[in-house]
Formats: structure tokens, C-alpha cells, sequence
């Protein structure tokens, strides 16, 4: 009993000191919004999240707001995991004190910690996943049927809260398989029969129910409804994800966006092994940077150290399962997600072109070779596209290089005279925005699981000694984990706010410059004057529908409002900027004076520090940017020094 407070006040200790007391950037604030009103977030919906948070609301919203209450979830939620890693591995290893370690570790691991202190779907996920790996073990020791429909009931529940909690069925089956043969076949108590199927089937739909959350909450009409499921349609849109693509996630891993080494190694914001080594002791210039080699060469002989370990148990079926998992959420993963380096094309458009180049076959020679791959055509072209105009035709007749290139003028010329057009070779995709290591969160958490697992072995004093194991990751990430005083992401939103005239309409395009400011009108009702409209979710037509209908306007150009763009907004970089948006109708001079004031006297700051976060860090960047700018328009003394000093404190980075 005493490691497992010791943990709980580990926990509670630790996050208590760092857990964010508002809203942060990405998902955060839509979140938390949609808790508060009871709407929809994106797709797939998280109606169980949604309901949670206005659970939480109700229960502590008293205390400190609406975004303190849902960020307390991912508390104790993950408070809640690490107790459940601690019983897996004291189930597995026998020691209490192995437990304690992997679960302490597993506190302040890099990801994990960054998920447990804001609000989000990801440490709750992560409780469940716990959740139906300790159901399965506590199955092969008891061999009771309840524990394999807690499994499925857990599974499918989960995916009210995220997808991640179906990960686990595909080993859970394995395992289950594998120990019923193991034992002998259909012994009392072993899954056998129609009886099992008919009652699992049960569990299932029961977990699914949550589901009907989001059609029934939808035909009320929310202020947050988000692709409005009230139909069957919409409703099937919403749980397939569609709105992120024409292709379904098993039918897009089929075709790699990015090379190997990249998604596996140390690419920036998608390479695996990268994030991993940053887990528990971070480099100093950053896991996915070349350097440092030292810092490398010690984790990956550790990770090897630890499947070294763990060959000794190999014949364990509980250890099989660890192992299974962790597999799935790492190598698995990362097949599976198939994340962007910007090298490749988009999967549906690089199917599409392959197809059209299928068919244009026939009318090309069969003298011509097949073409190269789309990246290398790319390569090629964009190498010949930035030569001078008079060397390209040479390069292409001589350059080795240009061998492909060569190919794909041949197809070109010969299609030509078929009366054929060769289709343009696919753009290639962006690499992907932000760090992508919470999808991996737990390959993290299994690893260090098997960590322990693998020193089962290990003396009292190294066991004893690995008890405190968690002060270096705990020392290590303190600092770009500290959100306490975090507050950049809410006073970004109300500074957005406040540039936009009473009554105004303001356009928005991405995820960090719509989301916080959703929260501040829908969970802290602050300037809901301004209607603010995404620009990407503008064309889809529920989106458009409902923002006519919740702010009567019948065309947005010939509405009275007076209308302003966030700096994200491309399209309209020439209009005067007044701060952090831009407003049209407005003369240079008062944009000018305007873009002073709000920067000196209308705007909060708090406490300027990216800790290691992209998007604080990018804020940042925004304002460095506009101080440079409304240094140029003549500020009095007083502006001046209050430009300098946010220009000053902005080039703080952490």
C-alpha cells in the first residue's frame, strides 16, 4: 500500500506544482469550449470527453474556471494510469519496488507530463489503454470472463475519448489466444461459445452507446456543433474522420509520405526513436537535432539493454504482451500514421496520378521506360525549374541526374502526339506543423514497463536505488513543463479580441488563432460581440450555415460589421495591421496609431516563456515582430520604452 500513496503523492505533488491553470494552444481551447456549452469538438466528436468536462465544470469549475476544471482530467487521469502501470509491472516482476519505479518514471516522462497538465483526450486514453492490459492479465490469473468483457466494454467506451483505446485489442487478442491454448483449450472459464460472442457483442454496443451522444446533442443546435451529426450522413462523416481527407487511415499507410529513416529515426516534429530518447533525459539541443552522438549512443545501448534484459523471459506470456504493445505503439505507430517529412505527395493524390499514369501507359512506346518515383521527378524538376532559362536544356541532355527527367519529357512528347496530356506530377505534402510525440505516448509508458520488467533480476540496493529514478526526468523537464504560470495562449486570444472593433467580424485560419478564442467567447463569455469565422471550416457548408444563422448575417462582404484577419490569414497580407489582425477599411495613419496603442497599453502579456513549445514559441515570434514594425511608426518615448522591453522580454525564449 505504501508505494501506491508514495505514487499518488508523487503525482499529486508534481503536477500540482506545474498542471496549467487556463487554456493552452492546439486542441485545448475547443476542448474546453465545447465542455462548457456541451457542443463538438473535430471529428471524431469526443462526445465522452465533452460530457466529462461539463461533469468536471459543474464539480470544480468554482475553484479557478472552466479550463482549471477540465485540465484536472488529464490529472487525474494520469495520476490514475500510473497506478495502473504500477500494477502491471508488480503483477508481471513480482517487486514493488520495479512498480514504483516504472510508474514514477512514467509520471514525468517527457510526453506524458506535457499531456497531463491541459486539458485533452490523450491521458485519459492512456487510463484506459492501463485499464484493458491489467483486465487482461488479471484474466489469465483468474480466468473469469468478466475481465475480457471489461476489456471490450473499456475498449469500445474509450472511443469516446479517442481511438487510441482500440489499440490494445489486436495483442489483448493474441495473449488471450495464446494462454487459452496454452492451458489446454476450453477449460471452465476459457472463452468458448456462442454464449461469450453474444455477450461480448453486448459489452461492444453498451461502449458504443456514448456515441449517440452526438446526433442527439446535435439536433438540439449547439453553438459549438461541429459538422452538425444529426444526420446519418453527417454522423458517419464525423466518426470516419472525413473531413481530414478522401482517404481512410489503413488505405493512405499503404503509401509512404516520407522515407523510413526519417519516420522512424530523428526526423524534426515525425522521427520515433528521436522523441523516444527524449523521454526521460533531454539533449541539449534536442532529441531530433544531428548532435549530441554521446547522448544518443547511451539511450539506444540502453534500449538495447533492455530487450536484452527481457530475452530471458521471452516464454512469459504477460512479458509477450508488455513487448506486443509496445511494438504496436512504436513500429506500429509509426507504419500506421504515416506522417509527412515533405519529401513525398499526399497518399489520395499520388494514388490518383499512379492511376492516370496506369492508364496513359498504353500510348506511350514501350522504347520509353517506365517513369521514376514521384519524389524523384520532383527533385529533378525543381532543380531544373531554378537553373537559368539558357542552361536548362543543356543539363537535361547531359546531366546523369536528369535521367528521370529526360523520361518524363519522352512520356510528355509521345502523349502529345496521341492527342494525351501528361498530368502534373503531385505537389508534395507539407511535413507536419508540430511535434508529433503524443501519438506515441504509449510506446513511452510500455517501454518503461519493460524497463523494469527486464532489471526483475536486479539486487535490493540497484531495485532500492531505482525508486528515485524519477528525480532526473523530474529535474530535467521541470522547467519546460511548468505551465502554472502559462498563460500566453489566453492572453494571445483576448489580445486577438480587443484588436477587433465592437461588433466586428474577424477571420481566422488555422487551430491556434481560432481555438483560444473560442474559449475565451464560449466558456468565459468575453467579446462574444465579435463573430469569428474560420476561414477552413468556412467552406464547408454546415460551418456556413450555422454562422449566418447564430450571427444573422446573410453575406459576409456586404455586412455593416466592420471585418479584420488574423496575421494567419495569407491573402490579405497588403492591409494595414493594427496589432495582432488586420482591418480593412481603415486609413495608414490611424492603422498605424492603432497598432501602438494596442501593443503599450491595450494588450497583456504575463509571463513571456516558450518552455520549449512551438506555439508559445511562435507567439512569441508575432509579437518580436510587430514591436520591430511599430518601432518604425514614430512611438513617443513612453511607447518606445515599452516596445523595447517587449521586444526585449519576447527574445527570452524559455
Amino acid at each position: 500500500m505504501r508505494p501506491r500513496i508514495a505514487l499518488i503523492l508523487l503525482g499529486i505533488i508534481g503536477y500540482a506544482l506545474t498542471m496549467s491553470r487556463t487554456v493552452n494552444f492546439w486542441d485545448c481551447g475547443e476542448f474546453i469550449a465545447a465542455a462548457n456549452v456541451l457542443g463538438f469538438t473535430h471529428p471524431p466528436g469526443y462526445p465522452l470527453f465533452v460530457l466529462l468536462g461539463r461533469v468536471f465544470i459543474l464539480l470544480f469549475g468554482w475553484i479557478s474556471g472552466p479550463a482549471f476544471a477540465v485540465n484536472l482530467i488529464s490529472v487525474i487521469s494520469s495520476i490514475l494510469c500510473c497506478l495502473l502501470i504500477y500494477e502491471i509491472t508488480l503483477k508481471i516482476s513480482g517487486r514493488a519496488k520495479l512498480g514504483f519505479f516504472a510508474a514514477s518514471i512514467s509520471l514525468f516522462g517527457d510526453t506524458f507530463w506535457f499531456n497531463a497538465v491541459e486539458a485533452g483526450s490523450y491521458a485519459i486514453s492512456m487510463c484506459i489503454i492501463m485499464l484493458e492490459i491489467w483486465a487482461a492479465l488479471k484474466w489469465k490469473e483468474t480466468l473469469e470472463r468478466k475481465y475480457l468483457f471489461l476489456i471490450l466494454y473499456a475498449a469500445f467506451l474509450g472511443l469516446g475519448f479517442h481511438t487510441f483505446t482500440l489499440l490494445p485489442l489486436p495483442a489483448i487478442a493474441i495473449f488471450v489466444g495464446w494462454s487459452w491454448w496454452r492451458l489446454g483449450g476450453a477449460q471452465q472459464g476459457q472463452p468458448s461459445g456462442a454464449p461469450l460472442t453474444i455477450w461480448g457483442l453486448v459489452f461492444i454496443i453498451l461502449g458504443l452507446s456514448s456515441q449517440l451522444y452526438l446526433p442527439i446533442r446535435s439536433s438540439t443546435e449547439p453553438v459549438l456543433n461541429q459538422n452538425n451529426p444529426v444526420t446519418a450522413e453527417n454522423f458517419l462523416d464525423v466518426l470516419s474522420r472525413k473531413q481530414y481527407g478522401d482517404m481512410y487511415m489503413f488505405e493512405r499507410a499503404l503509401y509512404r509520405r516520407a522515407a523510413p529513416v526519417s519516420q522512424f529515426g530523428f526526423s524534426e516534429n515525425i522521427g520515433y526513436l528521436g522523441y523516444h530518447l527524449n523521454q526521460w533525459f533531454p539533449a541539449p539541443y534536442g532529441a531530433q537535432a544531428i548532435k549530441p552522438f554521446v547522448h544518443r549512443i547511451i539511450f539506444e545501448f540502453l534500449i538495447i539493454a533492455v530487450f536484452a534484459g527481457l530475452w530471458f523471459y521471452r516464454k512469459n506470456l504477460d512479458v509477450i504482451l508488455v513487448v506486443l504493445m509496445f511494438l504496436l505503439s512504436s513500429v506500429g505507430l509509426v507504419l500506421y500514421l504515416n506522417f509527412s517529412d515533405g519529401t513525398k505527395p499526399e497518399s489520395y493524390n499520388a494514388k490518383q496520378w499512379n492511376a492516370e499514369i496506369k492508364e496513359l501507359r498504353k500510348f506511350v512506346p514501350n522504347s520509353i521506360p517506365d517513369l521514376p518515383s514521384i519524389a524523384r521527378i520532383n527533385t529533378s524538376l525543381n532543380f531544373y525549374l531554378a537553373l537559368p532559362v539558357e542552361m536548362r536544356d543543356n543539363w537535361v541532355k547531359i546531366a546523369h541526374e536528369a535521367e528521370g527527367l529526360r523520361t518524363v519529357f519522352a512520356w510528355r512528347d509521345a502523349l502529345n502526339k496521341q492527342g494525351k496530356k501528361m498530368p502534373p506530377t503531385p505537389k508534395i505534402a507539407h511535413r507536419e506543423v508540430r511535434d508529433r510525440d503524443y501519438f506515441y505516448t504509449p510506446a513511452f509508458l510500455f517501454f518503461a514497463i519493460m524497463a523494469a520488467i527486464a532489471c526483475r533480476k536486479a539486487n535490493e540496493k540497484v531495485a532500492f536505488a531505482l525508486m528515485f529514478a524519477w528525480i532526473i526526468p523530474f529535474a530535467s523537464h521541470f522547467s519546460s513543463h511548468n505551465r502554472s504560470k502559462d498563460y500566453i495562449a489566453r492572453d494571445f486570444a483576448m489580445n486577438v479580441l480587443n484588436s477587433v472593433p465592437q461588433n466586428g467580424i474577424l477571420i481566422t485560419y488555422g487551430d491556434n488563432d481560432t481555438y483560444p478564442l473560442w474559449y475565451m467567447q464560449l466558456a468565459k463569455n468575453y467579446r462574444t460581440d465579435v463573430v469569428v469565422i474560420n476561414e477552413t471550416l468556412f467552406y464547408s457548408d454546415w460551418y456556413k450555415e450555422q454562422i449566418f444563422k447564430n450571427y444573422q448575417i446573410e453575406d459576409i462582404e456586404d455586412s455593416e460589421r466592420s471585418i479584420s484577419y488574423s496575421l494567419g490569414v495569407t491573402p490579405v497580407d497588403d492591409k494595414p495591421l493594427v496589432g495582432l489582425v488586420r482591418q480593412l477599411g481603415i486609413d495608414q495613419a490611424k492603422a498605424d496609431s492603432l497598432l501602438l496603442v494596442n501593443l503599450t497599453e491595450n494588450y497583456r502579456y504575463g509571463e513571456l516563456k516558450a518552455r520549449g513549445q512551438e506555439a508559445n514559441e511562435h507567439t512569441l515570434m508575432i509579437y518580436r515582430y510587430l514591436a520591430r514594425i511599430a518601432l518604425t511608426k514614430n512611438p513617443n518615448e513612453k511607447q518606445r520604452k515599452v516596445l523595447e522591453r517587449l521586444l526585449e522580454t519576447a527574445n527570452r525564449r524559455r
